[in-house]
């Protein structure tokens, strides 16, 4: 497939039900690497974090992501992280789309939202992603992140964006 076009678009608040809809894909994807289970309704859990993100104030920010203008998915991102850092909290690019370029795209845009310190993480056992934003850590510093460490479950990453 080829993708001339890749932009993103900061979330209104009139999004939130199409919000609601990707991140039902988002869990579904992966619940290959958390075993998650739906509920009884057939949906996957809701999660209070997501709620941050329609709230009038805060430095919390939703992205949908477009590839020539369909919607290809979404990126949720806190302005304000440790050490002064903003955080990637969520980043989904639908099936059809991954492989194409769109992914590593639209995650330039979002960091070029504002420069300086970034930080992300990745499941331990997501390696298809760990091997994506190594990669596109690299492209964008032409270095490798400042800080790496396992927590738990997670892998998370620090690089900065001058």
């Amino acid at each position: 497939m080829n993708i001339d076009y890749v932009d993103i678009r900061k979330a209104r608040s009139t999004d939130r039900g199409l919000f609601e809809r990707l991140w039902q894909l988002y869990l579904y994807d992966f619940s290959e690497f958390t075993g998650m289970s739906v509920r009884p309704d057939g949906m996957y859990p809701y999660f209070a974090e997501f709620e941050l993100y329609w709230k009038k104030w805060g430095g919390n920010y939703a992205y949908l992501i477009l590839a020539d203008g369909q919607i290809a998915g979404f990126a949720m991102v806190h302005e304000f992280w440790e050490n002064e850092a903003a955080y990637l909290s969520q980043f989904f690019i639908l099936r059809k789309y991954r492989r194409t370029g769109v992914g590593s795209r639209a995650a330039r845009l979002v960091f070029e939202t504002k420069r300086g310190r970034w930080g992300l993480h990745q499941l331990a056992n997501n390696i298809p992603a760990q091997r994506f934003w190594d990669r596109v850590i690299l492209e964008l510093t032409g270095a490798p992140p400042l800080l790496e460490k396992m927590e738990e479950d997670r892998r998370f990453q620090m690089f900065e964006l001058k």
